[in-house]
């Protein structure tokens, strides 16, 4: 009807591969579908990122500045990361927010609704040694036991990578709604607990250690993870970062040719990484980079697979409940040796 996005629009991830779409049996109809949306934004002028992480695709969001966006990690990672500031934007709301260029100046736009409420210590661990898949299991207990309050860790290490934040930011809005959490001495409003919390106290402390690191691990897995069919990697999206990693942990290695390693990314990611000849590497080990969508969005009624291994807390939530798969939580480098040989 001749609407147009008045203000800089990012897209977060479609339902296909726009390019590689019929090497995964996705339905003529679910292809049209999607193509149509994808021409509608486009004609309104979106920036065609298909991502969940607009934060390592070309989104040049900076500290207070006010925003809308509608992915629950993008979100909880944009507002405490960076300090950019938006609401959890439900569907449609975002749309209307970038035709407009207009938000209700409400809930974390406002300074007070920014403090942090509840603090969660991390006690006997070196988080320095942490994995992904740990801060990803972080986030998931801290999502869980601050619900919709602001969350403060104390004891985070200041070597925490932007990926690992990104894998606790997914954890910790997936098993909450969570759209801000502050890291004592590590995000932009927390350089020290005092001002995390605004000058108040804490109106809960909790702590985590081994214990609770252990029990959370555990209860994002449905089996053993002893002999997965497919290995899914990239929810949140891997930046060209993670896609060398994954490219070094395969190193002579080979997918066993009864399994199946998929790993998720962006455009950006796949072409910087087809750039520095990192694409090439992980193809020839049998793995699949596929581009723009993401597994809980990916249609897979054409793959019979039943046993999942991810390092994704949000994956292993989720997978469950689109079919009868059953999901395995470990870390990146279990996962890929679960599915690879010699």
């Amino acid at each position: 009807m001749g609407a147009a996005y008045k203000v800089p629009t990012t897209l977060c991830i479609s339902s296909i591969d726009f390019e590689k779409h019929a090497d995964f049996g996705v339905s003529k109809e679910c292809v049209e579908k999607q193509l149509r949306i994808a021409r509608a934004h486009s004609t309104m002028g979106a920036n065609p990122t298909w991502t969940c992480t607009p934060y390592q695709c070309g989104s040049s969001v900076k500290i207070g500045q006010n925003i809308a966006w509608g992915e629950s990690n993008a979100i909880a990672f944009v507002n405490s990361v960076i300090g950019a500031r938006t609401i959890r934007c439900a569907d449609f709301v975002d749309i209307c927010a970038a035709i407009t260029g207009l938000m209700p100046e409400f809930d974390l736009y406002l300074d007070d609704q920014r403090k942090g409420s509840v603090l969660v210590k991390l006690e006997g661990l070196d988080t320095r040694q942490f994995t992904s898949a740990d801060y990803a299991a972080l986030g998931y207990y801290v999502g869980g036991v601050a619900d919709s309050r602001v969350p403060v860790l104390e004891g985070v290490s200041k070597s925490v990578s932007t990926d690992q934040l990104k894998a606790f930011s997914a954890a910790v809005s997936t098993s909450g709604s969570i759209g801000l959490f502050h890291m004592s001495e590590i995000t932009p409003e927390a350089r020290n607990l005092d001002e995390a919390f605004g000058g108040e106290k804490p109106s809960e402390t909790m702590v985590f250690g081994k214990d609770e690191l252990r029990e959370v691990r555990r209860s994002l897995a449905t089996e053993d993870g002893a002999d997965p069919e497919i290995a899914i990697l990239g929810c949140p999206h891997y930046s060209l970062e993670e896609l060398i990693e994954t490219a070094e942990f395969l190193k002579n290695k080979r997918v066993s040719e009864d399994k199946q390693l998929w790993i998720f990314t962006n455009k950006c990611g796949k072409q910087a990484a087809k750039k520095a000849g990192i694409l090439e590497k992980i193809a020839e080990t049998g793995a699949k980079v596929i581009c723009d969508t993401c597994f809980l969005l990916f249609p897979t009624s054409a793959w019979e697979l039943g046993s999942i291994v991810t390092d994704s807390a949000k994956m292993a939530h989720y997978a469950p409940g689109l079919g009868d798969f059953r999901v395995s939580f470990l870390d990146k480098v279990q996962c890929i040796e679960s599915v690879t040989e010699q």
